[in-house]
Order: structure tokens, then sequence, then C-alpha cells
């Protein structure tokens, strides 16, 4: 059975700050390099677990749970339109029937500036996305009978940070229907990212892979994924949203494969 890394004792450095280096940043304060686990490949982690003792790595995590304002939004009716008014000057208008269009607007907390970014409705047979424009401002479409109680939103985004640096990243969220149709703006950067020294521990739920859909064995997934690079190409690694999107309770990583 594969060990599984954790973190137990995150530090307090602020990752955005960090040198870029590859496979992740440097920090100043240790002098040493942190591995970014979100965007490294299973096999890839497992290598770099073997061939070093001490290692210090990024992971990032959703809450595992959600606010009463959150579970209060119920969905009460089949058309949701929320049009411009004299009072909201909003440059959303979504539209809930049987093909749903949300328009809305990428945003910076930090007020970066956007260089690239792309937002999708995530399923497992299916990926619904829409890239934005310069000003983060997207159209996404997709039909009304995709969407769940707990709906699965990622954004991958590249922005210019301070030093004209250009900083690649994602973020995934979990939004029930009326929030989904209700929001304008989409914030990019995430809110839960974990840096500390990494360590071992024996047990670990199996990981999952999917292609359209359907579950398939890790080898015939990387062979797939190997052979098609022009397949789009999915890893999530948060509790929440993993077992969210797979059903399953038992489960570590999910990775997905979309031949359309």
């Amino acid at each position: 059975m594969k060990e599984k890394f954790q973190i137990s004792s995150p530090c307090s450095q602020d990752w955005e700050n960090m040198e870029q280096v590859s496979d992740g940043k440097f920090c100043d304060e240790c002098k040493k390099k942190v591995w970014d686990f979100d965007h490294l490949p299973e096999t890839e982690i497992d290598a770099v677990l073997e061939s070093n003792t001490s290692i210090c790595a990024k992971k990032t995590y959703l809450k595992p749970t959600f606010s009463s304002v959150f579970l209060a939004l119920t969905l009460t009716s089949s058309i949701y339109v929320n049009a411009q008014t004299e009072n909201n000057k909003s440059t959303t208008e979504n539209v809930y029937q049987k093909e749903i269009t949300i328009k809305g607007k990428l945003v910076s907390s930090r007020n970066a500036k956007l260089a690239a970014g792309e937002i999708s409705l995530v399923t497992l047979d299916r990926l619904y996305s829409a890239k934005a424009d310069e000003n983060g401002n997207f159209t996404l479409s997709f039909p009304e009978k995709v969407l769940t109680e707990h709906n699965i939103v990622r954004i991958d985004y590249t922005t210019i940070d301070s030093n004209n640096k250009e900083v690649t990243d994602f973020k995934s969220s979990i939004l029930k229907t009326n929030e989904l149709l209700g929001k304008q703006n989409f914030e990019i950067e995430r809110e839960y990212i974990t840096i500390g020294a990494v360590y071992i521990s024996d047990h670990q739920p199996p990981d999952y892979y999917f292609l359209d859909g359907k579950k398939v064995g890790k080898r015939k997934f990387e062979k797939i994924k190997a052979e098609h690079l022009e397949y789009k190409y999915l890893a999530f690694y948060d509790e929440v949203i993993v077992k969210k999107l797979s059903k399953k309770s038992f489960i570590e990583n999910l990775y997905l494969l979309y031949s359309k």
C-alpha cells in the first residue's frame, strides 16, 4: 500500500512571496525548497518522498464544513434570473432553464493582474469550460441536468505579480446551485494553503481514476494520458471535493481525463 504524506505542523510563511523554482518555491526563512504537491503527479510525489528524508511541501485544502448561510441556500424556482437593476450595475445575468448560461468575472482579492483564466463546472464524465477575457469576464454554459446538490467549480489562472512574474495556479470550490447561479464575481486565489515539513504515515485510502466518467485502473489511465496529450487532465486532492465528485467515502486522490 502506498504511503501517505501529511503536514502535521504548518508554518506561517507566505507561499505567494516565495521565489519560484522548479516544482515548487524557495523559502528564504529556512533556506530550502518547498515542493508544490498540488501540481505534481502521484508518481513524482512518490519519487520525491522516496529520495528525500526531510522535505517541506505545500498542499491546499478546503474547509471540511460549510457555513450556515451556504447550507441554507435552496433552489426554489425552475427559472432564476439575476438581471441588471438601477441599483445593481451587475454585468452578470444568470438564467436557470434547460440550458444555463452564467456571465461572470474572475477577480483577484490581491488585485493581481490576470494574464489568463478559465472556469469549469466539473462532473465525472464531462467538463464544461469557458475562458475569461483580459478583464476576467467569461460566459459559461452547461445543461441544467448536470447540476447537483454540491457543484464543483474549478478556476485555472495565471496572474502577474508585483515583480512582473507570472504565477500559474488553480482553485476549486463547492457551490450550491443558487450560490453558483447568483455569483457575479469568482475569486481566483485559494485560501487554505498549508506549508510545512512532511511526514509519512502507513495507512492511505485508494486513489480513483476516471476517463469520461468511467472508472479505470491506474496503469490504463497513465497510458491513455501519455498517448493523448490533447485530453483534458484534472487532479483533485482536497478531501471534500474528492468525496463529493466520486461519491466515495474512502478515497484519497481523484484523477480525471476528458476526451471531449
